[in-house]
């Protein structure tokens, strides 16, 4: 904050207008997704090598697996915050440190079968906390406790429990997740594409769309970025798929097996919700006006 009177040149607002303007303007272009480049991966090694050193799985899902009653309350935490995440218009990134936070917490903390209230508790520390680090404006602390909310808690109490996540998480807040991936890969295409930036918007609902799915946890956020790009990208411009499959797998060394095996879980959720989608539907349509 103190450099930024510095950095910031006199015409940079007049660009960041020109730049709005020349999106708006090209919307309907979406024929032009660019290719895919080597050099355009090639800057910031420093950068990349930094996320792929502190990217780390998700150690929760085992515990899930011989835990039902934790999976129902990480779910149904998840799905509130997501609620909430919505009803704040949040960015994704604060929905997904969110849950991180909070599946973090889980794996070091053992909730009481006789207190269900502290998955609930926690979800709000978590989306409270998040919010605080991604956000420029947050709720009051009982104003996060909206979305159906099943225990409403005091301020002061949120507060012991923000500590609490805190000092679990070692105040580690800043953790690597599949959006520091996606705006590292979707800087190299370049945003002044108005295609990159729904790129990416989808990317991000796509992630959002997956965070309550167990399933998707063993998946580390660079294989769960990849498969999640080129779900996109097979969507959008089918015949770009296995281009930019076999660029993105060499430039960034991931495993192809994993990234196709997460790849099939992104087909396989997608038509499980599409269904799902269409039965409440029919659902609706069959009852009387």
């Amino acid at each position: 904050e103190e450099n930024w009177a510095e950095e910031v040149r006199e015409d940079w607002f007049q660009d960041e207008l020109e730049g709005e303007s020349y999106c708006s303007n090209n919307s309907n272009k979406l024929n032009t997704f660019p290719i895919l480049l080597e050099q355009d991966l090639s800057w910031e090694d420093e950068e990349l090598s930094s996320l792929f050193a502190k990217e780390e799985q998700n150690q929760l899902c085992k515990d899930l697996e011989t835990n039902p009653s934790l999976a129902r309350a990480r779910c149904e935490a998840v799905e509130w915050i997501l609620k909430v995440n919505e009803h704040y218009s949040f960015t994704a990134l604060t929905a997904v440190l969110a849950v991180n936070y909070l599946d973090r917490f889980l794996f070091s903390v053992h909730l009481q079968k006789e207190k269900p209230w502290m998955a609930q508790l926690a979800a709000v520390s978590c989306l409270s906390l998040a919010a605080k680090v991604e956000e420029t404006q947050v709720p009051l602390l009982l104003d996060f406790q909206v979305e159906d909310s099943k225990y409403v808690f005091e301020a002061k109490t949120i507060q012991r429990m923000e500590i609490l996540v805190l000092s679990t998480l070692k105040w580690k807040m800043n953790p690597v997740t599949p959006i520091s991936f996606l705006d590292y890969i979707t800087r190299r295409l370049g945003l002044e594409h108005y295609l990159c930036l729904e790129f990416l918007k989808r990317c991000e609902r796509m992630v959002l769309s997956i965070l309550a799915d167990s399933r998707s946890m063993p998946y580390v956020p660079s294989v769960m970025a990849a498969a999640t790009m080129l779900y996109v990208i097979d969507n959008i411009k089918p015949s770009l798929a296995a281009e930019y499959q076999s660029q993105l797998l060499s430039i960034l060394g991931i495993d192809k097996d994993k990234v196709e095996d997460c790849s099939k879980f992104l087909m396989e959720f997608a038509l499980r919700e599409h269904f799902k989608l269409l039965s409440n539907k029919r659902k609706f349509c069959s009852l009387p006006g």
